[in-house]
């Protein structure tokens, strides 16, 4: 189950050891990045967190994942 830990930043754990999966809005960017067990930045990702391209929002809205639904919310929230 996701967490929304902030207004702005998902959190998606993980259920098998692999990598925690965070979002988040910055700066009017959607940023990812991928932790480890001990909640550090996985190493191939040494920049931390990357911007996600419009095909890669796209897609997520295409499967209804999580994260679409999240940004959803978000984008209902800044309209109110």
């Amino acid at each position: 189950m996701p967490n929304q830990i902030a207004q702005d930043l998902l959190r998606i754990p993980s259920r098998n050891g692999s990598p925690v999966n965070e979002y988040r809005i910055h700066q009017g960017q959607i940023e990812f990045r991928s932790l480890d067990a001990q909640n550090k930045p996985v190493l191939h990702w040494k920049e931390g967190w990357r911007s996600l391209g419009v095909s890669d929002i796209q897609l997520h809205f295409a499967l209804k994942t999580v994260v679409a639904e999240w940004l959803i919310e978000r984008l209902g929230s800044l309209r109110q």
